[in-house]
């Protein structure tokens, strides 16, 4: 782990990387599974390019224990040892900002929440953007774990790479600075 600067902001993705789930699932499945004739309506907005929509509409509905989640254990020592060092952590995901915010204030090693709200899902290009008129051009570090996050990296001063999906690092080649398997 050796080489990596902690000067410049880190920005964590949440699905996939700080946690082994994705928070979208989990909310429908505990929400859907207790009200069923709200499926209809998700269908929808899912298909009519609303999906900020509904991650809100289950995330204002959802009932859970952030301590309950399955995290990458040693990424989240990595994380909690840079946040000793100083280390300005943002959690930075296209989930919900409701869920996002319990499961930052849970982790408790971050400065931000950087999330999709009703109207604006902080996902792929949309988060490159957003981090990039926040930090500047490679002016932050990523952690991430999935072909969306590769737009993000292209702007990105560090690439961290947690728990990569199937085929990712060889997309990457040689780009990532840290891997978590």
């Amino acid at each position: 782990m050796e080489g990596v600067d902690s000067g410049i902001p880190l920005a964590v993705d949440m699905d996939g990387t700080l946690i082994l789930t994705d928070m979208s699932w989990v909310s429908f499945s505990k929400v859907i599974v207790r009200r069923p004739w709200i499926l209809p309506g998700m269908l929808l907005k899912e298909l009519t390019g609303q999906r900020a929509k509904w991650k809100r509409d289950l995330a204002e509905r959802l009932v859970f224990d952030p301590s309950e989640l399955d995290y990458h254990r040693e990424f989240l020592d990595w994380l909690t040892g840079e946040h000793a060092k100083g280390r300005h952590i943002v959690l930075a995901t296209a989930s919900d900002r409701i869920v996002a915010e319990q499961v930052a204030g849970h982790v408790g090693l971050f400065s931000d929440v950087m999330a999709s709200d009703v109207s604006f899902n902080l996902r792929g290009q949309r988060k490159a953007e957003s981090l990039v008129a926040r930090f500047g051009e490679h002016g932050f570090g990523y952690a991430g774990n999935s072909k969306h996050d590769l737009v993000v990296w292209k702007h990105a001063g560090q690439v961290i790479v947690v728990n990569p999906e199937k085929g990712l690092l060889d997309s990457l080649g040689d780009d990532a600075d840290i891997i978590f398997e």
